[in-house]
């Protein structure tokens, strides 16, 4: 680089821990431009909620990410008003807390037979031998897709979001998957016209035949669907795991009371949460804290930095599990907040009751972790931990 970048979300440096440097960009540089690659970020609570609230200053329409990712279909977290309303709409009803709420025994079954097999192991990994695997499958059922290419998707929404060192753009592995991911989706589409089924794909397809979607906007609604529904839940229950071997009384106070896991969730959510990153672009000159965003400029708004303002909470590098705080922007916020969240929030919880019903005690293997490389996720690949076997079931 010609010059040394305060922030470098390409940097593997940042990924390992960006908390030292979000705290110098609020403090002294709250309106950040990189000059390397020619993107702007916001890091204050304040200020993230403002750009991410106002899609008519701070548009979607040319990508969520800082980097050019090539010619996708028209997506979702991609768009603005009307077009976001009513690509939105079109299946927001499937992810309501109530509607979300029905899937809760499919869910535990799952992860049921997933932890089963690792009870007198005394030690699995959390991200490759459970929490990448739950969540995939339950987006596989809603979407219709066969159980056995569960792994083969979950590699590909893997490689769409990893990023190589220093290297400002989607590398060909990722380009790969996102071709194979649409190539597998317009089979599975075409399936659907050969044949119905009672699934979100079967919903395209009847949205098509409509006039509501075109078929371009069908497949990227499954792009997105099938990343976010694997990596937010994936990511989340991993980092939750890193934050309680961090705070063993946490853990003790969860393992006694599983009424507490919703408000765990929360508290990882907000000093840890998985969604580091979301682009923006400007459509006018903004000024702010003495600086101009200019128009047509790419803008990364940062939430986890937003989440440890100490201008929005009182000890924010703490994690305080009776902290519960709702205003947090771990799922993002405005009209792009996650539509998943509902099912996230669901999915980590059954899955902490399950591990607390395994053990009450655990201890993450530091020497044997692996973080995932992204500018946009944070979170692990490979998570050990060892515990005891519980012999006494939680309280209820």
């Amino acid at each position: 680089m010609s010059v040394k970048e305060i922030y470098d979300p390409f940097n593997y440096a940042t990924h390992a821990n960006p908390y030292p440097i979000y705290r110098e960009l609020r403090d002294n540089h709250p309106v950040y431009h990189n000059q390397t690659n020619n993107f702007w970020a916001l890091s204050r609570y304040q200020d993230v909620v403002f750009a991410a609230r106002n899609f008519k200053l701070f548009s979607s329409a040319k990508g969520t990410s800082l980097e050019y990712v090539g010619e996708l279909a028209p997506i979702l977290i991609d768009s603005d008003p009307v077009m976001h309303t009513r690509l939105r709409h079109l299946i927001s009803g499937e992810f309501t807390p109530a509607h979300v709420a029905r899937l809760e025994r499919r869910v535990r079954d799952y992860a049921q037979r997933l932890l089963a097999p690792l009870r007198e192991r005394g030690e699995f990994d959390v991200i490759a031998d459970f929490s990448a695997k739950l969540p995939m499958a339950i987006i596989c059922g809603l979407l219709g897709f066969p159980e056995q290419d569960e792994d083969m998707l979950r590699q590909w929404t893997d490689d769409c979001v990893h990023r190589d060192e220093g290297v400002f753009e989607m590398p060909e592995q990722g380009l790969i998957a996102t071709q194979n991911m649409y190539g597998y989706f317009e089979e599975q589409m075409q399936a659907r016209r050969r044949k119905r089924q009672d699934d979100i794909v079967q919903k395209f397809v009847d949205s098509e035949d409509k006039g509501q979607l075109s078929h371009e906007e069908s497949l990227g609604y499954l792009y997105i669907l099938s990343i976010a529904g694997n990596e937010t839940t994936t990511k989340l229950i991993g980092n939750m795991a890193w934050q309680l071997d961090a705070h063993p009384e946490a853990i003790k106070r969860l393992a006694d009371n599983p009424a507490l896991i919703g408000q765990s969730i929360e508290e990882t959510m907000r000093i840890d949460g998985p969604t580091h990153m979301m682009a923006r672009t400007t459509t006018a000159d903004i000024p702010l804290h003495g600086k101009v965003i200019p128009a047509g400029a790419k803008v990364a708004l940062l939430f986890m930095s937003a989440n440890r303002d100490e201008r929005k909470y009182p000890t924010p590098d703490e994690f305080v599990l009776d902290r519960n705080p709702k205003d947090h922007l771990g799922f993002g916020g405005g009209i792009h907040a996650c539509m998943g969240a509902a099912l996230a929030r669901l999915e980590a919880r059954v899955a902490w009751e399950e591990i607390f019903k395994l053990t009450d005690a655990f201890e993450v293997q530091q020497d044997r972790t692996q973080r995932m490389h992204s500018p946009q996720v944070r979170g692990f690949t490979h998570l050990p931990i060892r515990f005891n076997p519980r012999r006494t079931a939680p309280a209820h």
